[in-house]
């Protein structure tokens, strides 16, 4: 019996051993990973192109939530669970949210034209055509520079371009009507309408304007605007009557990750950027795993995307990219031979790079910019956030040059121009 006795315990307490190493190698590999995204945000924060929070989330809790930067550097006001960024055309999944709302309440109905509600509004587009971005709506800014003497008005705008059910480009104009057509069937605001979807939800910071602004992050741009080379300026503020119900609502890491769980089956990816206010935005959510990856930046560049895609790399344990440090590195002079010639970028612009004392220098027309090497194929500008990374064919030539503003990787490249 008391050989038994012993043999339980033994059995208890090798089984507890497995228990904690378990756990222990669980708590290495999260450890890992946080570790991974934490040192590819401190790279985006150091190049000055990042600076907000990222939550990350599954079904059932929040897995990562960290801040990097300050909310505001005029004042070195830091981030907090709260603070509100302006999040661009995520205000669109709100809009869509209370458009739905009033259809379930009967309302109207998706295939209603929206002249019904709005007889001011000539088109003859359905809610469902907003909704879906399925109207022939220009943006405003090509309505600003088609009509530049017409003053803004949501129903100016829609009816100088008089849109149709046709697919095009996505248009603010679009949820802005929307936004007109839920104060006109609700007989209340746009603003009450957020708050009465906020309290449903039970979000804490998500909102169209507010007094008091001590928990908004302030939108900063990083560019040469002084020449006295790259600097941080505080940005400007957006025309709220504009943005809207489009693009004007303001919200936190926090109130996102439970606006995409709210609709637990619907997948989530809305990326962008507002580029003369300072801010870039990405919230993806995949319904099959239920991950929310949110990022929200206040700075102008649009890499919240990148950031993102990274970053589910990371949890998925495949490869990712890091953008490479803006520092000068050594490289073999004789390298700088292979990238010599004449680009073309389009029918409009061509430039020459040349070689000057085992430098390189871009032409831009009369303008020579150094090209600082950070890898054997990469060069940065000083007195601007791009760089250019020359690519070889499949013979080993370099025949092309990839334009980079601020990103790991883009679609913007230049050809070299055979003699």
């Amino acid at each position: 019996m008391k050989a038994q006795i012993i043999f339980l315990i033994l059995i208890v307490v090798f089984c507890s051993s497995c228990s904690k190493e378990s756990t222990s190698r669980l708590e290495i590999i999260d450890k890992n990973k946080k570790a991974k995204i934490d040192s590819l945000l401190n790279r985006y924060l150091d190049l000055n192109r990042f600076s907000g929070v990222v939550l990350i989330s599954n079904k059932k809790s929040i897995i990562y939530h960290e801040s990097f930067g300050l909310a505001n550097y005029e004042t070195n006001r830091p981030f907090t669970d709260r603070t509100a960024f302006k999040v661009g055309e995520v205000s669109e999944l709100i809009t869509s949210a209370l458009v739905n709302e009033m259809v379930h309440k009967g309302d109207f109905q998706l295939s209603d034209k929206v002249s019904d509600y709005l007889p001011e509004i000539k088109g003859e587009f359905t809610i469902n055509n907003l909704l879906n971005h399925k109207t022939d709506l220009p943006s405003i800014a090509s309505i600003e520079k088609q009509n530049p003497d017409l003053e803004y008005s949501i129903v100016e705008y829609a009816n100088s371009a008089k849109g149709g059910p046709n697919e095009s480009e996505k248009s603010e104009l679009n949820y802005n009507i929307l936004g007109l057509l839920i104060e006109k069937v609700s007989g209340k605001g746009f603003q009450e309408n957020v708050l009465d979807y906020t309290e449903r939800l039970l979000l804490k910071d998500t909102y169209l304007q507010r007094t008091d602004t001590a928990q908004e992050a302030t939108g900063h741009l990083y560019y040469n605007y002084r020449g006295n080379g790259l600097e941080l300026q505080e940005s400007s503020v957006y025309d709220m009557e504009m943005a809207f119900s489009s693009r004007g609502i303001k919200s936190s890491a926090n109130d996102l990750t439970k606006i995409v769980h709210s609709e637990p089956e619907r997948d989530v990816e809305i990326e962008g950027y507002l580029g003369k206010d300072g801010f870039s935005y990405s919230v993806f959510y995949q319904a099959e795993d239920g991950l929310a990856i949110i990022v929200l930046s206040n700075r102008r560049h649009p890499v919240a995307k990148e950031i993102s895609n990274s970053i589910d790399s990371i949890m998925k344990g495949a490869s990712y990219k890091v953008p490479l440090k803006r520092d000068p590195v050594d490289i073999n002079p004789e390298l700088l031979n292979n990238y010599l010639g004449k680009y073309r970028l389009n029918k409009f612009v061509n430039f020459e790079v040349i070689k000057e004392n085992d430098s390189l220098f871009v032409l831009l027309g009369p303008n020579k910019v150094a090209l600082i090497p950070q890898s054997e194929n990469q060069f940065y500008m000083l007195d601007n956030d791009a760089s250019m990374r020359f690519v070889e064919d499949t013979t080993n030539k370099v025949n092309s040059v990839v334009l980079l503003n601020g990103f790991i990787d883009s679609e913007e490249k230049a050809f070299k121009i055979e003699k």
